[in-house]
């Protein structure tokens, strides 16, 4: 009998501390679930904006309609709210029409003023999250999905409601052109000599039509190009905005066009989609609603001390840079502050050993003079140049002295395909606070691994709530004048930074953002940010990069690293990254935080899970 009030006093002990156990794993979940909503979903700062969407709406002569949309940090009002992120692809939760409505949405980047947006169907909504998230596209292909099924943002404004950026188009020069519209009628309408014109001059981001002897009257039209970008089957997309829009034919505003440069001649053929789409009456460069067959228009020759020169430039300078080609006797600039492309012949260097360069210049408007360049190495992956201040009709060897290149004004560029990977200056972990933003602390950490990848996050100081992630990859760095230069690029956008720092000792140092082209006359022991070593480097497994929600993103193309210290904009929520360095479990550091109310339900859900 003894040995039985034994087993049933372990017995209800055992369910005691089973049902304890089950209490903590339900308090477990319910806390699991909560946090879950505090998690931060923010579109990166690259996305947001305001946009016209094309709407399929039935109107009197099937004229093209536009929707206004905004995206902010955290939501696309017209969809829902951003609930997670998994790299390129957003869940959206829209609760207007009452129940939670779910969907995923993959947004692509074509150029700073164009999104590419794909989604199952805007008819179809999930009220489970996990069944969203299983129709989003495999990163890796998405890129290469129909281009007819993705949903095009042209944007209007920038945040706080600037006007867009300009952009170069890709078709350069001067041209000739015979056109075909093919509008459904017996009749097409043509312009069948190649006598009408185009060309982009002034500015290298505009297209300028000349329409003449054509079916219609004589017109003048100019398209803004938005971006361009390469899509499957090696096609290559232009997106612009007819600023000279008129209701002729009823073209729409907004237009998307394939195009094509013919190999060995500079020929272009161009091709329009019907409306703002990719895809509609629009199949090849030289299939499309609205097709154009350019042919560049000669330019006059070279003068003869330029053809007969034997100089060339050094085989260190020599391919695709971010503005600028170099091959042979020949460099290619374009100018993204006048938007003018100069074509550079070499005339000779100032000596043997020299970096400067006497050169004659042309731009895409047919201007020319004689002035000098001064190419400088700055690592494997980095040159700078400067084009001598003053410029002549003819040739003077004074061009190339050193008065012409004062004050020194550097334009700094990345190399395009990366000879070799380049470390970043400093290893390991750091931290600090934005000088200009006490609220907010930097944490900067590289790549064991990688040692050109670094990994910067900004969060705030309090609450540890992270309000940017971002990665850069090294392309090299130089001293001068005792401070360390360092260019990187942003690896998921693609933009090019360039930092000046000072380094202390191994475990201090003081960084500086310093433009695009690595501004001088910076001091960042005085204006930049402090950062302490905190510990030594990550590891990521070598050739992957890891994102918000785990697993692998394909690495994107050739970047580069270092620190940015950017405040987020403080009226808006900042943004989540598209990528970040992995999250330790052990690490101190929390990343969500949980409203009152919802600490208020933990409370009272575990109260009542205990009580029973």
């Amino acid at each position: 009998m003894q040995h039985f009030i034994h087993f049933r006093a372990a017995r209800a002990e055992c369910r005691k501390m089973c049902l304890c156990l089950e209490r903590t794993r339900i308090a477990l979940l319910v806390l699991a679930m909560l946090l879950s909503w505090a998690d931060a979903c923010y579109f990166p700062i690259e996305l947001q904006g305001e946009y016209v969407v094309q709407v399929t709406t039935n109107t009197p002569g099937n004229l093209v309609q536009y929707s206004q949309v905004n995206i902010s940090a955290e939501a696309i009002p017209i969809w829902g709210h951003c609930h997670r992120r998994l790299g390129n692809r957003f869940i959206l939760t829209d609760s207007s029409g009452g129940a939670n409505c779910s969907r995923c949405f993959h947004i692509i980047l074509r150029s700073r003023n164009v999104l590419q947006v794909r989604t199952e169907g805007l008819d179809k909504c999930y009220t489970n999250q996990d069944a969203a998230e299983a129709t989003c596209p495999d990163e890796k292909t998405a890129n290469q999905s129909d281009i007819s099924k993705a949903i095009v943002f042209y944007k209007t404004k920038e945040v706080g409601g600037e006007d867009i950026k300009q952009v170069y188009c890709p078709i350069n020069g001067r041209f000739n052109f015979v056109y075909t519209l093919k509008d459904g009628s017996i009749n097409n309408m043509k312009c069948r000599d190649p006598v009408s014109e185009m060309d982009n001059c002034p500015s290298g981001s505009d297209l300028n039509l000349h329409f003449h002897n054509c079916d219609f009257p004589n017109k003048d039209v100019t398209f803004q190009c938005l971006g361009h970008w390469s899509g499957p089957g090696d096609q290559n997309y232009l997106a612009l905005r007819d600023t000279s829009f008129m209701s002729q034919h009823q073209l729409p505003p907004y237009r998307c066009a394939l195009y094509k440069e013919e190999a060995g001649t500079g020929n272009v053929f161009m091709a329009f989609s019907s409306d703002s789409t990719c895809s509609s009456n629009l199949d090849s460069a030289m299939s499309g609603y609205e097709m154009f067959s350019l042919s560049v228009v000669p330019s006059i020759g070279w003068p003869s001390q330029v053809d007969n020169s034997n100089c060339r430039f050094p085989p260190w300078a020599r391919g695709y840079w971010q503005h600028i080609y170099i091959e042979g006797n020949t460099l290619t600039y374009k100018d993204h502050s006048t938007f003018k492309t100069y074509t550079i012949r070499c005339l000779g260097p100032e000596a043997a050993t020299s970096e400067r360069f006497a050169v004659f210049a042309r731009t895409q408007c047919g201007e020319e003079m004689y002035t000098c360049i001064w190419l400088k190495r700055r690592g494997v992956n980095v040159l700078e140049f400067q084009l001598g201040l003053q410029s002549s009709t003819y040739y003077n060897s004074t061009l190339c002295s050193d008065s012409n290149f004062e004050p020194k004004v550097w334009i700094t560029q990345g190399r395009m395909e990366r000879l070799e990977e380049s470390p970043c200056p400093v290893a390991g972990e750091y931290a600090g606070i934005i000088p200009d933003a006490t609220n907010l602390c930097a944490r900067l950490s590289s790549d064991c691994r990688s040692p050109e990848i670094m990994y910067y996050t900004v969060s705030d100081c309090s609450h540890s709530e992270i309000y940017e992630e971002r990665e850069y990859r090294c392309l090299g760095q130089w001293k001068e004048d005792g401070l360390m230069y360092t260019y990187t690029q942003r690896r998921d956008v693609g933009t090019y930074e360039c930092f000046v720092g000072s380094i202390v000792s191994n475990n201090e140092i003081y960084i500086k953002e310093a433009g695009d082209h690595c501004q001088r006359n910076i001091d960042p022991m005085h204006y930049g940010m402090k950062l302490t070593k905190k510990g030594s480097c990550i590891g990521n497994p070598p050739g992957s990069v890891s994102r918000p929600g785990g697993g692998e993103m394909p690495q994107p193309r050739p970047t580069t690293s270092w620190m940015s210290s950017r405040r987020p904009p403080e009226p808006t929520q900042p943004w989540k990254p598209i990528t970040a360095p992995p999250r330790d479990a052990s690490s101190a550091e929390t990343h969500t935080r949980l409203t009152p109310l919802q600490l208020l339900l933990v409370s009272i859900i575990v109260y009542f899970v205990y009580r029973q």
